[in-house]
């Protein structure tokens, strides 16, 4: 099973350069057309660019592909955000994975994913992924993935 979601990420990327662009273009076209009453618009636009970008970006929005083979998962993720970090990706055997959990943040806009895999030293936490750009049907799919392999 392979799960993706590409289209969506592909969405949101967008978003970001749509807002930036709108907000900088009637920033210019504002001081352009009336510098009277350009204060409360200024002020009014950053406001809501600020707000806007600001609630996208405490959901950390992940481009996600989650991979179920034979023997291993596979979660590899890779954030939205415009200072993004590198591709990164998690593999697990199924004979080692133990358990996820899931932890809602930022006041329930952000869902975290955590897996935990039995190794030599013990229980061993990955960081959390967050699976807030995924449709309630792809989430869906990754959690009944994870739970026929789950040992708790």
């Amino acid at each position: 099973m392979t799960l993706s979601n590409q289209n969506r990420a592909a969405h949101i990327k967008l978003f970001y350069y749509i807002v930036t662009f709108l907000y900088l273009s009637l920033t210019v076209l504002t001081v352009y057309l009336n510098p009277v009453y350009m204060t409360p618009i200024l002020i009014s636009l950053f406001v809501i660019f600020v707000v806007l970008v600001g609630l996208n970006l405490t959901r950390e929005n992940n481009f996600i592909i989650y991979k179920e083979t034979d023997d291993k998962i596979i979660m590899r993720y890779y954030p939205l955000h415009p200072f993004h970090d590198k591709f990164k990706s998690i593999e697990i055997s199924k004979q080692t994975f133990s358990h996820f959990e899931l932890e809602k943040r930022n006041l329930g806009l952000r869902e975290d994913l955590y897996l935990f895999q039995m190794s030599a030293k013990g229980l061993a936490k990955y960081p959390g992924i967050s699976l807030s750009a995924l449709s309630k049907a792809q989430r869906s799919e990754v959690l009944e993935s994870l739970s026929k392999y789950s040992k708790k």
